[in-house]
């Protein structure tokens, strides 16, 4: 009986070591594959953090954008010349425009003008067209630059032509708002509108094309710069 017991713990004991070196054994396998894991981490985090110091780095060299870059156009810019040449296209579109209007605002009527000559609506709008006059040199200038495309010359007039007119139209009182309706012959424009928008709108297409035409023959001359100028 004793021997088959000391047999009997013999083999316990020879099955306990067994199952702690195969414990031992798989905890090893286990911490390899986690050690290599934490190691890839490491290296992706210390990856990405210089990644970040080297944008960070080149974001600061890139100097923000300046006034220069903002005036690109190929050529050097000299800001005190073109605000020069800029008040002489104003002023040149300032008495062209207006001296080209003077003659027909004299004659004006409100069957065909929105407000009668000489009056103090009259006064009004010819003041404003004056100072639009002196706008669109401006504008005309910037805009045009050195491209000889006549649409763009033509688009530019067009454009301060319909704004006034439009702008000048007086509802006619026997209207009805929402939706506008106005009566013959377009509904949304009596007779009286439409003459009152021809008017201006012939007016305005005077002054300002006036106007584009001393600005055109002005650069040609050499009397104002084109933007920009050389």
């Amino acid at each position: 009986g004793t021997s088959v017991r000391e047999a009997m713990a013999m083999l316990h004991r020879v099955v306990l070591l067994a199952a702690l070196a195969s414990m031992s054994t798989t905890g090893m396998a286990f911490r390899i594959p986690l050690a290599r894991l934490r190691a890839t981490n490491v290296l992706h985090h210390v990856s990405r953090h210089r990644a970040g110091l080297s944008l960070s780095s080149v974001r600061m060299q890139v100097p923000p954008p300046g006034d220069d870059e903002r005036w690109a156009s190929g050529a050097e810019i000299d800001e005190s010349k073109e605000k020069l040449e800029s008040v002489k296209a104003a002023g040149l579109a300032l008495v062209t425009g207006s001296l080209a209007w003077a003659p027909l605002s004299l004659v004006e009527t409100s069957s065909f003008y929105p407000s009668n000559a000489l009056s103090a609506q009259w006064e009004l709008a010819h003041d404003g067209l004056a100072l639009m006059c002196a706008l669109f040199g401006l504008v005309y200038r910037y805009a045009v630059r050195q491209d000889q495309n006549p649409q763009l010359k033509q688009g530019v007039v067009g454009a301060f032509v319909i704004t006034r007119s439009w702008a000048m139209l007086q509802v006619d009182p026997s209207c009805t708002p929402v939706p506008l309706q106005c009566g013959a012959p377009l509904g949304y424009f009596n007779w009286n509108m439409i003459a009152q928008g021809t008017g201006a709108a012939v007016e305005s297409g005077i002054a300002f094309g006036v106007a584009a035409l001393a600005l055109e023959f002005a650069f040609k001359k050499g009397w104002v710069g084109r933007f920009p100028s050389a």
